[in-house]
């Protein structure tokens, strides 16, 4: 993708979610996404039919699991979702109120890592490695843990802290699973809005919702220039996944903070995403 480019999405979703997050496309299936605060599952199949089911649980992020179930990452740790059901088992406890779980991601070797987040200026966030049933504490002293993605040869991990306004590109050990040197990618300043959700497409662009600007952008994974703009009709985009046949769809989530949000948005746009991984760390009967 040559030079700066910018399209507009539109609407694909009729009821509105009070906080949208975790797009995940799967294949055969279709779209995934979460409403947060309103504990309910979305699917946008491939006829484009959306149905819900509503949570047991608060679930802050979706992941695919070794099977039919997802693994969830919810408030206070993991478990395991049914997503015909919406019955969600806990397995992993992590952090304690005040503190929450927030965004996820599986690395290439079905890995999972999550972040927590905290909403007092406090820094208590951090961000997890979930290898099977052991759990690691990667990085510290986070305010709000947010967007998680590998580069395509999975020697980077691409990470955000929103309150902090920053994406960072960490070396990334694949097979080992630790990390490296941090660099500073991308500082967004607090006028323009925070960094949220991100997804990375197969030529290594990261692309970043960017909430409060109504925008998603391509970032260059060397220099963090911004390559491409998706406007989103919308103040509050908060993630982006890629999907569709071809996986050239780029699926956004957004929030509803003033009466217009809320809804899933898609922009056709020169790039293609990178299939999800599977987490790799059993079943609930392992």
């Amino acid at each position: 993708m040559a030079g700066k480019s910018a399209c507009e999405a539109v609407a694909v979703s009729a009821p509105a979610a009070e906080l949208g997050e975790s797009p995940l496309w799967t294949d055969g299936i279709g779209l995934r996404w979460l409403d947060v605060p309103g504990q309910r599952l979305h699917t946008l199949d491939l006829d484009g039919r959306h149905s819900c089911v509503a949570l047991s649980t608060r679930v802050t992020a979706v992941e695919l699991g070794p099977g039919a179930e997802l693994l969830a990452v919810t408030t206070h740790g993991f478990a395991w979702l049914d997503p015909a059901t919406g019955h969600a088992e806990q397995f992993a406890s992590v952090v304690v109120e005040p503190v929450s779980m927030n965004d996820g991601g599986i690395d290439p070797k079905g890995r999972c890592w999550a972040g927590s987040a905290v909403r007092d200026g406090s820094r208590r966030g951090a961000l997890y490695r979930l290898d099977g049933r052991e759990l690691t504490t990667h990085v510290e002293r986070l305010a709000m843990s947010n967007g998680i993605d590998w580069s395509p040869e999975g020697d980077e991990l691409y990470h955000v802290d929103s309150t902090a306004g920053t994406v960072t590109a960490w070396e990334f050990d694949l097979e080992s699973g630790e990390l490296g040197r941090p660099r500073l990618l991308r500082q967004v300043p607090a006028e323009t809005g925070l960094p949220d959700g991100l997804t990375v497409d197969e030529d290594g662009g990261v692309w970043l919702a960017v909430w409060g600007s109504g925008q998603v952008w391509r970032l260059d994974p060397a220099t963090g220039d911004r390559t491409a703009i998706v406007d989103v009709p919308t103040k509050c985009p908060t993630s982006c996944a890629f999907g569709g046949a071809d996986l050239s769809t780029l699926y956004i989530t957004t929030a509803d903070t003033d009466g217009t949000g809320g809804l899933l948005y898609t922009a056709e746009v020169p790039a293609r995403g990178l299939h999800p991984h599977r987490f790799s760390g059993g079943t609930r009967c392992a």
